[in-house]
């Protein structure tokens, strides 16, 4: 006995499947995401992690001698500023992702700048 489906249920078939294939992929990607700033286990990241960042104890003259290294950084893509922040008496560092922060900071080490004078912020 032979069957035959027909033309009608084997396109409908079809279309279901490509459907749910694509819709399937697509909550994969959405899930798989990191926000910025995690990794692994919701943990930050460690350019990112607050006891890492500028806590003001430096001067205005010292931060003013450490700028123009400073903006080094700015020659990075994802970096968006690099400017002194008075109120908190630090250089502070606005990058786009995770990683221009982590290659900010390495640039501001070969440059001699203290990690403790700088602020990295991320933007989204």
């Amino acid at each position: 006995m032979e069957h035959r489906f027909p033309r009608r249920s084997a396109r409908w078939l079809a279309t279901a499947l490509a459907v749910a294939t694509s819709v399937g992929c697509a909550s994969v990607a959405e899930a798989t995401r990191v926000p910025p700033a995690v990794t692994f286990l919701q943990r930050p990241d460690p350019a990112f992690a607050p006891e890492r960042q500028c806590r003001g104890r430096y001067r205005a003259e010292d931060l003013a001698r450490y700028l123009p290294r400073a903006r080094l950084a700015m020659s990075l893509p994802g970096t968006q500023s690099v400017t002194v922040d008075n109120a908190r008496r630090c250089i502070l560092v606005t990058v786009q992702s995770v990683g221009s922060g982590r290659l900010a900071e390495l640039v501001m080490r070969g440059v001699t700048v203290p990690r403790a004078a700088i602020l990295l912020r991320l933007i989204n």
